[in-house]
């Protein structure tokens, strides 16, 4: 029975009921050791189960910490009958992770998702609730596949309790979810429990004196307890010093493991040190170090451990915390190697590695292999966090520093795949202290520059990378074309086209006429390099077979190769080229399940989108980046996405969105990163939208400002609507300014920029400028932007009606009003609306939303893959969603959009197919 934890019952048992109804719900009970957390939980766990409802109960335990899904696979294995449902490459990942089939490396976030689709699959026997105690202390692949499902989770009949001590880890990782702090108990209830647990009464004083001493925690309170007679719990004898003096749990617990004798707490010591809680390891480590079999009958007797179904368990996670804590550490190698000893069986390798290596006083070479073999399995069943720590820790007890050097490098790498990005800069720059030989020094510059590229750095990535290019270029020609390429596509990414071109022209010098994945990076830097050359036929073709080669060698490119493609074309005005190019990207990133580099990819197709003119689609795809990046713990992702959102937004008019996201994305950069400033543009296009240039010039100095440039002032030369604001505000162009017009005015070969520049002219020009806006129209007209042409046709009629000709300018308002319309730019509408009343005209009220508008952007994703004639299921494992969520969503779409089955959706909504 509980005592004082009403409140949290209440909370608990909403969350049974709601997943018992078909509403998922996640809660995390969040308190310090000893606090009532798990009580809690198996109050949640008992009422599901009182419900028909399955539980599954996974605990986090410390020893097991460093062994990859060694948590995760408490949770498959009850549910392994059911694998074979899940899409192919989810179940052959999962299968791998636990040990269950073929290992093969996988994106970690494939496995978070199989997860989310195991636990729907059970869920569709009958509703499940999912306890994690400690997640604490599961491995951190476990413990971060858990709650990619927790944050997914909807409709799924599913609900999920989790407990967890303070932890920063933990708190990154729960930080979407609800979360139930557990606090100390009420003095009235210290004295229920007291009651409860002794049969005595504890009287007022007493009572008080046990709230203060224990904080209310349950565990410690009961420690307090423990042997105080019923004329001193009654306040008739004088309390114990250890009373008044008060302790922890922790404490209390090792004065309790202290007490007992020396056999039994050597038992107690190789139980807390061991990776397992079967007996059969422990007995044969006991008899290895000549414990009796008295020694069990002992623990058992002091109320610390249980021994149950040739397992045991101790009375609360603390008592091993206290053991460990307690023992000298030649007693707690020696456990270690009695272990190791016990684990020298088929399978158990990996324990048998991690107790060698808690046992070893220094280098010890066996040890370090024992662990790089440990470290290579786990790498391929996706264990990347886990593996880095192997690898890790067997450069520690590597003997040479060559093999140190290599095996940090390793570590470096998986800690790369499993998003701890700066560790794997620490792990880095101390392997390039060691490192002598050239091969491998330029493999720690080739790494150093990909943690810094996707961490927001991509000037250093390339300064990383060049030089490791330049290392290998003579021994390894083939490794050092790619790395050039990977250095041109940092310096393009950075503002630095010089350094792109000269990076990719050593790349095609290594290639001499092969063809490579690094050919389509110069390819690409080529095009753009001859479109700003002025030769724009021979740049533009350039590009367009680059995006051929994307579209039939995609499978063989590098992901961030394709992106890269999609990225120039929206860079040149290609809106449409890039989101094709980058649809069929995400396409296959789906359908491989490789999550990680989703968000990379989502980012450049809301841009793509917006500019065509889907904003909804953008919507939903900035929307979703948002979501996902997330779970990947990369800041510059997070960045990115938020950027993309707030842009989107931007262009549609939501004032209150848009400088939300945009400040969250602007506080994520700092003064060592060298993000771009999309977050400051979209915040200045918003109030350029609203009309306060002032404000718009202000928001885009502030991103000039933020980066490395030595001349922020020259990023505004070149940034159209910088320029507006400046003119609308009266304030001339800069010299520069003026410059970057002209030339971009007679780059007609990228008619977007050339329309845009020439806009501007138009705007800048005392007299009417008709020419100018004439040929910027024409312009618009071979690649389509509708944002922009509407913005062109909006500026051209307010020229008009303030020359007084009233019916030429309703010809372009009229113009401008419907794309606005048709966009979903609703602030940008309203301008033309009025200025449209200012030449006279009665101006039609708003139309109507198309219908589409009013879906959330996870019901039109869903509407979008459905209309293209995708399953539930085949929606949900693109999506990473569970088919229960889909048909919860897709209801929602039918009932907005008014149909009534697919077909008619499809039928109504031909757009959606886009």
């Amino acid at each position: 029975m509980l005592f004082g934890r009403h409140a949290q019952a209440e909370r608990i048992g909403l969350v049974v009921q709601d997943a018992r109804q078909g509403r998922s719900r996640v809660l995390v009970l969040r308190g310090e050791a000893g606090i009532g957390k798990t009580a809690l939980l198996r109050l949640g766990a008992d009422a599901a189960r009182e419900q028909g409802m399955r539980v599954l109960w996974l605990r986090g335990w410390e020893p097991e910490k460093q062994l990859a899904f060694a948590g995760l696979s408490q949770l498959v294995r009850p549910g392994a009958h059911l694998i074979d449902r899940l899409p192919a490459p989810q179940a052959e990942a999962l299968r791998g992770a636990v040990a269950l089939g073929p290992t093969r490396p996988a994106d970690r976030f494939e496995i978070c998702a199989a997860t989310l689709s195991l636990l729907a699959e059970l869920a569709e026997e009958r509703p499940l609730l999912v306890a994690v105690d400690d997640v604490h202390a599961l491995d951190p692949s476990s413990a971060e596949a858990l709650a990619f499902a927790a944050r997914r989770l909807m409709a799924e009949d599913i609900g999920m309790l989790i407990t967890t001590r303070p932890d920063p880890a933990v708190d990154a990782l729960t930080v979407a979810l609800p979360v139930l702090e557990v606090a100390g108990l009420e003095e009235s209830a210290v004295g229920e429990l007291v009651a409860d647990r002794t049969g005595v009464s504890p009287h007022e004083d007493v009572r008080r004196q046990l709230a203060l001493r224990s904080a209310g925690n349950p565990m410690a309170l009961i420690e307090l307890v423990h042997g105080l007679t019923g004329s001193q719990l009654s306040g008739h004898g004088p309390m114990p010093r250890t009373l008044l003096a008060g302790a922890t749990a922790g404490a209390l617990l090792a004065d309790r493991v202290a007490a007992v004798g020396a056999d039994a707490r050597t038992l107690l010591l190789l139980m807390a040190a061991s990776t397992s809680t079967e007996t059969g390891d422990l007995t044969r480590a006991a008899r290895h170090l000549g414990v009796p079999r008295t020694a069990f009958a002992d623990v058992e007797g002091s109320g610390l451990a249980s021994f149950a179904s040739n397992a045991y368990h101790f009375a609360h996670p603390l008592v091993s915390s206290a053991i460990l804590a307690a023992a000298p550490s030649e007693e707690v190698r020696a456990a270690h190697r009695a272990l190791a000893a016990a684990c020298a069986r088929p399978g158990r390798a990996g324990e048998r590695a991690w107790h060698l290596a808690e046992a070893a006083l220094g280098p010890d070479e066996q040890v370090a292999a024992a662990l790089e073999e440990l470290a290579r399995t786990t790498e391929s069943r996706s264990g990347y966090v886990a593996a880095a720590a192997a690898w890790e820790r067997s450069a520690a007890l590597s003997v040479s520093a060559p093999d140190r050097a290599r095996r940090l490098t390793a570590a470096a790498k998986d800690a790369l795949m499993g998003g701890r990005n700066t560790h794997a800069r620490e792990l880095l720059i101390r392997a390039d202290a060691l490192v002598e030989e050239a091969g491998l020094r330029a493999e720690i510059a080739a790494g150093l520059g990909r943690v810094e590229l996707f961490t927001g750095h991509p000037a250093l990535a390339h300064r990383f990378v060049f030089r490791a290019a330049e290392e290998l270029c003579d021994t390894d020609p083939r490794r050092g074309s790619q790395l050039f390429a990977d250095a041109a596509m940092a310096s393009l990414l950075s503002g630095d086209p010089a350094g792109a071109f000269e990076a990719a022209m050593r790349t095609e010098k290594l290639l001499d006429g092969a063809q490579t994945p690094a050919t389509l990076v110069v390819g690409l830097i080529r095009g753009i390099t001859m479109l700003h050359l002025g030769e724009g036929s021979a740049g533009r073709e350039l590009l367009r077979r680059c995006l051929e080669a994307v579209r039939t060698q995609g499978d063989e490119l590098p992901t961030e190769y394709v992106v890269l493609a999609a990225a120039t074309m929206n860079w040149t005005g290609e809106h449409e080229l890039g989101r094709r190019a980058v649809n069929s990207l995400l396409e296959r990133l789906r359908v491989s399940g490789a999550l990680g580099m989703l968000p990379f990819a989502l980012y450049v197709s809301a841009y793509a989108n917006v500019s065509t003119g889907r904003t909804e689609a953008a919507r939903a795809a900035a929307t979703e980046a948002v979501e996902l990046a997330g779970f990947t713990d990369n800041e510059f992702w997070q960045y990115l996405s938020l950027s993309a959102l707030a842009h989107v937004e931007a262009v549609r008019g939501d004032a209150e969105a848009c400088r939300r996201h945009g400040q969250r994305a602007l506080a994520l950069r700092r003064a060592d990163t060298d993000y771009p400033r999309d977050a400051s543009e979209a915040l200045g296009l918003l109030e350029l939208s609203f009309g306060d240039y002032p404000e718009a010039l202000r928001r885009l100095r502030e991103g000039a400002m933020s980066t490395s440039a030595d001349d922020p002032d020259s990023l505004l030369d070149s940034n159209f609507d910088a320029m507006e604001a400046r003119i609308r505000c009266g304030l001339p162009l800069s010299p520069g300014a003026l410059a970057s017009v002209a030339q971009h005015a007679g780059q007609v070969h990228i008619p977007l920029h050339a329309a845009i520049a020439l806009r501007v002219r138009a705007l800048a020009a005392e007299e009417s400028a008709e020419d100018c806006f004439e040929q910027a129209l024409a312009l618009h007209a071979e690649v389509p932007c509708p944002l922009e042409t509407a913005r062109t046709r909006l500026t051209y009629g307010e020229r008009l009606r303030r020359a007084g000709q009233r019916v030429r300018a309703r010809e372009q308002l009229r113009g401008a009003l419907d794309a606005f319309e048709r966009l979903g730019a609703v602030v940008w509408a309203e301008r033309c609306r009025r200025e449209l009343t200012a030449t006279g005209e009665t101006v039609r009220a708003r139309s109507e939303p198309s219908g589409s508008e009013d879906l959330t952007p996870q019901e039109f994703q869903v509407a979008q893959a459905v209309v293209r004639g995708a399953t539930n299921k085949q929606t949900a494992s693109a999506l990473f969603l569970s088919p229960k969520t889909v048909e919860f969503h897709l209801g929602n779409v039918y009932r907005k959009l008014r149909v009534r089955n697919r077909t008619e959706l499809a039928h109504r909504y031909p757009g959606l197919r886009e």
